[in-house]
């Protein structure tokens, strides 16, 4: 697989133009009106479903067969997932029409992400997957960060204020995503899991005294801790492998 993936830099353009109307359909949903959600769900899931039709024809056997894996392992996390929310919500009786958008987000931004993350591996590998993935989550808190801090500040010291506040959570996926080719990927995943450990000890406790819906919470930690939690863990089996095989590290740059 190592051999597949090493020459392959980019997805196919299907594939970029699904993930550019996924990133345009969540800002629009973000920013502009929540109904623009659709056009994410169209990236996401419309190319596989032309793909299946024999309608698009734009991967080879590889790239087929590391999607259909990545969908067994979507559909593993989504059910699990979604077997949880039922059943926790049902047991405390705590489902209502007016909530349940919110938790048939989680599933879906559950279900998407597990595809994805699977997917890239296979086509990428453990180093190229956490560069891309840790730039494109990086960017898109930087962008929800600095929208947040211009619909709140009130002056400029509020603004510089927040922004050296969110950068905290910015500048992580930055920079580990450009050090993601350069460290040993052992040293990388280690880095990824303490980062995510240290942002569940500074915010958990942070949502919850600002009394944030359960649904709303466990998406945002989602789309905050996972891409950092799946590309270290990706990163460790990586070094792992690479010492069981006995070769060197590949180190860029």
């Amino acid at each position: 697989m190592a051999e597949q993936t090493a020459g392959r830099t980019l997805p196919p353009l299907p594939g970029l133009i699904a993930a550019g109307l996924v990133i345009l359909g969540v800002l629009l949903s973000m920013f502009v009106a929540e109904g623009f959600l659709a056009l994410a769900g169209l990236g996401a899931f419309g190319p596989g479903i032309l793909r299946e039709l024999g309608l698009l024809s734009d991967q080879d056997e590889f790239q087929r067969q590391a999607a259909h894996r990545a969908g067994y392992h979507a559909y593993l996390i989504g059910g699990l997932a979604t077997a949880f929310v039922v059943s926790a919500l049902r047991s405390r009786e705590a489902a209502t029409l007016e909530d349940s958008s919110e938790w048939v987000m989680l599933i879906l931004v559950v279900l998407w992400t597990t595809w994805l993350f699977s997917a890239l591996l296979a086509y990428w590998g453990a180093r190229k997957t956490a560069s891309g993935v840790l730039s494109v989550f990086g960017s898109l808190w930087a962008v929800f960060v600095l929208a947040s801090i211009i619909g709140e500040a009130e002056n400029i010291v509020e603004i510089l204020l927040g922004a050296l506040m969110g950068s905290i959570v910015v500048v992580p996926f930055f920079v580990l995503a450009r050090k993601a080719g350069r460290w040993p990927p052992r040293r990388t995943g280690a880095a990824l899991l303490a980062v995510a450990a240290l942002f569940l000890v500074l915010f958990v406790p942070g949502w919850q005294a600002r009394a944030f819906k359960l649904s709303s919470l466990l998406v945002t930690a989602w789309l905050l801790i996972v891409p950092l939690v799946a590309s270290g863990i990706a990163l460790l089996r990586e070094g792992a492998q690479s010492e069981e095989d006995g070769s060197p590290p590949d180190m860029a740059g």
